[in-house]
């Protein structure tokens, strides 16, 4: 059980990297990839959730509000976000195994104070990766039927 649990974590990692990588490249090109060294440069040190505000401030910027174009990349950003609140916590617990009850489980915090505590099953982490995977090939869908 901790093998294959182990084995979802790492793929999580895997599918959320690639997905803040794409959205990178995707902010450096915007602008039809005119000067696109000196986007990169700007992208290159930021963060997914610094990423994601700036793909938001040029979503507002280009698409007029309550288009259908704009709710789609909203809804992806939305989507992206509880993501990443969700691998950040996944990233910065403790895991354990649980084997008699079949959970995974995820402790946040010091044992000398307040802990949070998060189970999952292996079929909950395969289904994160699962939506992780969906972001990424709507981010795909998103730049080539609606590029910004």
């Amino acid at each position: 059980m901790q093998a294959e649990a182990a084995s979802l974590l790492g793929q999580m990692l895997f599918a959320f990297s690639s997905i803040d990588g794409n959205l990178g490249l995707y902010l450096a090109s915007l602008g039809n990839g005119a000067k696109l060294e000196t986007p990169s440069k700007s992208i290159e040190g930021q963060n997914i959730h610094k990423k994601l505000k700036t793909l938001s401030t040029r979503v507002a910027e280009k698409l007029s509000a309550g288009s259908k174009r704009r709710a789609a990349y909203e809804r992806w950003i939305e989507r992206v976000n509880a993501a990443r609140a969700q691998r950040n916590q996944m990233v910065h617990g403790r895991w354990g195994v649980e084997a008699h009850r079949h959970k995974i489980v995820n402790v946040i915090g010091l044992p000398t104070g307040a802990q949070q505590c998060f189970e999952y099953s292996l079929a909950e982490l395969a289904a994160f990766n699962k939506e992780l995977c969906a972001l990424e090939q709507e981010l795909t869908r998103l730049r080539t039927n609606w590029p910004l």
